[in-house]
């Protein structure tokens, strides 16, 4: 009988090989939200502090933009008003997004978000098209120029009012100048509080660049989630072990030889 050399195989783990297709887009997927969720936690543990600090000593120093919407109309309300185009700009990153149509529950319109009482105490006129002057009342406040610079304006009277303390005037910008006077500062409130390091940490980027990238204004966005952001880089890491346990209990199979029959 001709030798015949047979080889068999024996279970002894693991199975070798490349992981299932599922597997890796689950590792994937798990990572990018790991990675967004470490990032908003850097940007306002460690930049948002920097920022704050940052516009209290130098946010008035000028630094046109460019490079986003509207960045023509920002630079020249904020020169009439004599403000940092990067502070004006960081307001209207913050309250609106660059949106000209927002609106908020409260009633606040436009890119800087004014309020029509606001808007009326402006004594300086402004006109636009009458197709957008019928969308609001007091009319223009959609006009993206009308609206920078009615709040641009306001804007310049709070940091007169608090004597170029700037995070005093944000937080009046945001919660009303008599609220700011009430508490001797920044009021108390999670959603004011929220705003001026917002606003601070729009600055701190346009400050030193000029611009925001989109995935700045996406953080910028996101900052608020910060108390979610610590509990999804748990479950995010918690989430790529059970990879590692499943792959552990899986058996690997090796080719071993059984010997040479005759």
């Amino acid at each position: 009988m001709r030798g015949q050399n047979t080889v068999g195989t024996m279970p002894i783990g693991r199975r070798l090989g490349g992981a299932p297709g599922w597997l890796i887009v689950y590792v994937v997927v798990c990572l990018a939200a790991l990675l967004f969720a470490a990032a908003i936690l850097y940007v306002t543990s460690v930049q948002v502090p920097a920022a704050v600090a940052g516009l209290s000593r130098d946010g008035a120093i000028a630094r046109p933009v460019h490079g986003i919407p509207y960045a023509g109309m920002i630079n020249r309300a904020a020169d009439t008003h004599h403000l940092n185009p990067a502070l004006v700009a960081a307001v209207v990153a913050t309250e609106s997004g660059f949106n000209a149509q927002a609106r908020s529950a409260r009633g606040a319109y436009g890119l800087m978000q004014v309020m029509p009482a606001t808007w009326r105490e402006q004594s300086r006129a402004r006109g636009c098209a009458v197709e957008v002057a019928r969308l609001t009342v007091p009319p223009c406040m959609d006009d993206p120029a009308a609206n920078i610079e009615a709040g641009t304006a306001y804007l310049r009277r709070l940091v007169d009012r608090f004597k170029g303390n700037l995070p005093y005037a944000l937080a009046a910008y945001n919660a009303g100048a008599g609220t700011v006077e009430h508490h001797d500062g920044v009021p108390p409130f999670p959603e004011t509080t929220r705003y001026v390091r917002q606003v601070a940490l729009a600055w701190l980027h346009l400050q030193r660049d000029g611009t925001l990238s989109p995935v700045w204004r996406a953080l910028l966005r996101s900052a608020h989630l910060e108390r979610y952001a610590r509990v999804a880089v748990a479950i995010g890491v918690g989430a790529l072990a059970l990879p590692l346990f499943w792959l552990a209990q899986r058996p690997l199979f090796i080719h071993v030889g059984r010997g040479i029959h005759r």
